[in-house]
């Protein structure tokens, strides 16, 4: 072994230089022989060299010791040994450090302490008066600690604390800590196990307990219990629910959760994982027994309920990616009422799609079901298979590009319309920018369909087929000016589209195009619908115009307004939709962000005989490092008409207001609120409140929030709900309605 022994004396410079170094040599060629012979018959710290710094170095022959003194440095491996006074005697294989030590350890954890004797590469020994600091900042504090062969601290009348000391008193207790007659900290294992705990919150004991034990702050994830469930509901009674974490392997995992519910019986959740090396699979389902109801009111008889949420992703090579979703449940309100999901549709489907160049392909099977009120499972539609394709070409010589989008759809329901469909649209569009700088675009387009539908509402069936040809000029002329600490933009759009009248036959069904809103993001588009059952037929002409002023520091606002005129045909739109007639209501956006804190969003269509609001939707943000509040506002008229998706068409009045808040009271308090009120049909009611108070610092987590509710669904009633939540960190928490 080759020691390597470094150090300077700094109280002792009066020897002179010439004379100082003579020392040095002399000291250095003792060290290194007698450190040679002693490494010869067997090592004190190994077979690694070891490197000291130190203001003063004594070497006794003698005693067999090597005594470094004054800011003393000492490293061998991955390990740094900081004290006032190190002895490394070699005969007994042992190392004492004295005074203001610190070792660092390979996996970044420092002991702090007084008096240390270590042997074997500093890797084992006692230390007194020991502190440690865990790698995540947690501490460990003990009387005495023994570092073992075995890579074990064992910690006698020690203390565990994640919290940071208080930086006004550092004497004082911290918020929660574990005081334990034992501590052992497996380094192999990562686990941190305490005999006789007991757990104190700001220095008052609240909690014993003779054994514990948890992963040590190293460890990602462990299999083992989780922090239960626990709560009351008017409806299921007590509830309880104890989660159990497994880790397979690497690559899988499983979490079950058995719920019991005092009143109504009880669920199973269960989620498992896996990772591939070109893929994922995501596994949730939930299987119970539990009490039924015929409205709202118990049978007295138990029925076994249950959902399934399965998912799949997978990369099949550098063009085709595919997965699947699987997504049911036995009964419309059976997520909702027990709390395990909140979606209003589940979708089934299989799907693959490619990517290559300017191509886009994709091939599906879907089915749907719905949660909401009036949806029916058998009118859900189930559409196998779905053939979607796109290509976009390269300019051409003039400048032009062709696009392609083709459909192959077939749709069944149990109840209700079947189709059959292949929609193939192709496109040119050509751009042109003149030299005055207005920008010119001719785009003409080809619909070619055919469809084969069956039990229509209309009483219609059989085969149809469309050809609907549209020509398309838009015009606009961006103008801009630029002033001392902003530049405006103004840009007047005229769009004239050219198509024939009619091009929606009654054996067509709709099922692509049902949910249609006219505003600012369909003004200028060619065909108005999202899909392509429906085709935007007539000829008319829409304008209108875009401006906006841009501030060189960051915020801006902008405005969009038009309207649209038919003068030929007619169009294939409801009552109330805003476009019944050949002048079109007014349809424009507002959006405001003077800084990154402000954002301000306006989207409305007013009447366009009367300007008055027939469709508004308002959104405001503000962010403030105290406090932040959000608002949203919707008004749909009396009129305007939506579909559910079993195909059937409701009309709706809706007037809303969303409201949430938070304000950071303190460094760790905060508190947070929010209410929906519903203003339909003159009502002013409220169907959502809630309010929270929320401490969170770097060790412990405290929750409590209200919430009061009054939508109702069959068995699914008002209700009040206080929430609980407590977290430790390392330890979990509990989380109580």
């Amino acid at each position: 072994m080759i020691l390597g022994l470094h150090f300077w004396n700094r109280t002792r410079r009066h020897l002179g230089i010439f004379c100082w170094h003579i020392l040095v040599a002399a000291v250095c060629f003792s060290v290194l022989t007698k450190a040679g012979s002693a490494g010869a018959q067997e090592s004190a710290i190994g077979d690694a060299p070891v490197l000291m710094v130190a203001d003063e170095l004594v070497h006794d022959e003698t005693l067999g010791t090597i005594t470094a003194r004054g800011n003393v440095e000492l490293s061998q491996n991955e390990r740094v040994l900081l004290a006032d006074s190190v002895t490394y005697n070699q005969r007994e294989d042992t190392v004492i450090a004295t005074g203001n030590i610190s070792l660092l350890e390979p996996t970044g954890e420092v002991i702090f302490s007084d008096y240390a004797e270590l042997q074997n590469e500093l890797k084992t020994g006692i230390i007194d008066n020991l502190r440690l600091r865990l790698t995540d900042g947690s501490r460990l504090a003990a009387n005495q600690g023994v570092r073992t062969a075995s890579q074990r601290k064992v910690l006698s009348r020690a203390v565990f604390t994640p919290c940071e000391s208080c930086k006004e008193d550092p004497s004082k207790a911290p918020l929660w800590q574990i005081k334990a007659r034992k501590i052992v900290h497996d380094e192999v294992a990562k686990d941190i196990i305490y005999n006789d705990a007991t757990l104190e919150m700001f220095g008052i004991p609240v909690l014993y307990t003779p054994y514990l034990a948890h992963p040590d702050p190293t460890v990602d994830r462990r299999s083992g219990f989780l922090a239960p469930l626990i709560g009351t509901s008017d409806e299921l009674g007590f509830i309880y629910g104890q989660p159990y974490y497994q880790v397979i392997d690497e690559s899988k995992d499983l979490e079950l959760m058995p719920i019991v519910y005092s009143e109504d019986g009880g669920v199973l959740k269960a989620r498992y994982r896996q990772r591939f090396v070109d893929g994922i699979i995501d596994f949730q389902g939930t299987a119970g027994l539990l009490d039924q109801r015929d409205n709202n009111v118990e049978t007295g008889e138990q029925d076994p309920e249950g959902s399934i949420d399965l998912e799949g992703r997978f990369d099949f090579d550098r063009t085709w990616r595919g997965g699947f979703d699987i997504e049911q449940s036995s009964g419309r309100t059976y997520l909702r009422r027990y709390r395990l999901d909140s979606r209003e549709v589940l979708t089934t489907r299989a799907f693959a799609e490619g990517f290559r160049g300017r191509n886009y392909t994709s091939v599906q099977a879907l089915k749907f079901q719905g949660l909401n009120a009036g949806d029916s499972r058998d009118k859900s539609p189930t559409v196998a298979p779905l053939f979607e394709y796109n290509f976009v070409g390269e300019p051409d010589p003039a400048g032009g590009r062709f696009q392609l989008d083709a459909t192959a759809m077939s749709l069944t329901r149990e109840t209700g319309a079947d189709s059959r469909k292949i929609a193939i649209r192709s496109g040119w569009s050509l751009p042109y920018i003149a030299p005055a700088g207005d920008i010119y675009t001719l785009t003409a387009t080809l619909d070619s369909d055919f469809y084969q539908t069956d039990d229509l509402e209309n009483g219609q069936s059989g085969d149809t087929g469309r050809l609907f040809p549209q020509i398309g000029f838009n015009w606009r002329y961006p103008l801009a000016r630029a002033g001392t600490n902003y530049h405006q933009t103004v840009e007047p759009i005229v769009n004239l589209v050219l198509s024939p009248d009619g091009g929606n036959p009654d054996e067509i069904s709709n099922e692509d195009s049902q949910s249609f809103l006219f505003d600012d993001t369909n003004l200028f588009r060619m065909n108005r619908f999202s899909g392509s059952d429906l085709v935007t037929s007539g000829s008319r002409v829409d304008y209108g115009f875009k401006t906006g002023v841009y501030g060189n520091g960051g915020g801006s606002s902008s405005l969009l307004f038009g309207q649209s005129y038919r003068f030929l045909g007619d169009g294939a739109f409801e009552a109330g939709s805003g476009l019944e007639d050949d002048l079109s209501d007014f349809v424009g956006r507002v959006h405001v962000s003077p800084n990154n804190n402000l954002d301000f969003l306006l989207r409305f269509r007013l009447d366009k005989d009367d300007f008055s609001p027939r469709r508004s939707e308002i959104g405001m943000r503000y962010q403030h490092s105290h406090f932040s509040i959000n608002a949203d506002y919707v008004l749909l008229d009396d009129e305007t008409n939506s579909d559910d998706i079993a195909g059937e068409t409701s009309f709706l009045e809706r007037e809303q207001l969303d409201i949430s808040g938070s304000l950071r009271l303190s460094e760790f308090w905060s508190a947070n609120g929010r209410i929906v009120q519903d203003f339909s049909d003159g009502a002013n009611r409220t169907l959502i409140a809630s309010s929270g108070l929320v401490y969170a610092d770097e060790c412990f987590t405290f929750g409590l929030v209200y919430e009061r509710s009054e939508l109702e669904d069959d068995d699914i009633e008002p209700e009040q709900t206080v929430m609980l939540r407590i977290a430790f960190k390392h330890l979990g928490g509990f989380s109580s309605n």
